[in-house]
C-alpha cells in the first residue's frame, strides 16, 4: 500500500511512462504519509480509447491512488495535488489537449491484504 496505476494515451510519443512512475513514487514518499518501500505503482498504455467524439489531437494521463481508509479529505486532496504537480514535471511535448487527471480511492481495509515474501541473498 498504496497502489498507483498510471494509465496514458498512445498518442503521447515524448511521454515516459516510467520517469512517470518514478516522479510520483517520489512525491507520495516525500508526503510523509508512505513508507517508501510500500509504494506500487504501474503504467497502462491505451491503444484504444476515446476522448469527446473529436477523432484525434487529444490525450490523457489518469492516475488513480489506491490507499488504506483514515485519511481525511485534505489528506487526499493534498496528495493529488503532489501527484498532479510531480506528473507535470515529466509531461514534455503533448497534443494540443492534454487532460491530467488524479484520484484517490480506498481500497477495501477488510479484505486488503499482503504478504512480504523475502528471500535471502545468496
Amino acid at each position: 500500500m498504496p497502489h498507483v496505476t498510471l494509465q496514458y494515451t498512445v498518442n503521447l510519443a515524448e511521454f515516459d511512462p516510467a520517469m512517470a512512475l518514478r516522479a510520483i513514487n517520489q512525491a507520495l514518499a516525500d508526503s510523509g504519509h508512505f513508507d517508501e518501500h510500500a509504494i506500487k505503482s504501474r503504467a497502462l498504455r491505451l491503444d484504444d480509447y476515446r476522448i469527446g467524439v473529436a477523432d484525434a489531437g487529444r490525450a490523457f494521463i489518469h492516475v488513480q491512488l489506491k490507499v488504506l481508509p483514515g485519511r481525511d479529505d485534505a489528506t487526499r486532496k493534498a496528495l493529488t495535488e503532489r501527484i498532479l504537480d510531480a506528473l507535470a514535471t515529466v509531461v514534455a511535448a503533448c497534443p494540443p489537449s492534454t487532460q491530467l487527471c488524479v484520484e484517490v480511492d480506498e481500497l477495501d481495509a477488510r479484505t486488503y491484504t499482503k504478504r512480504v515474501i523475502d528471500t535471502p541473498p545468496a
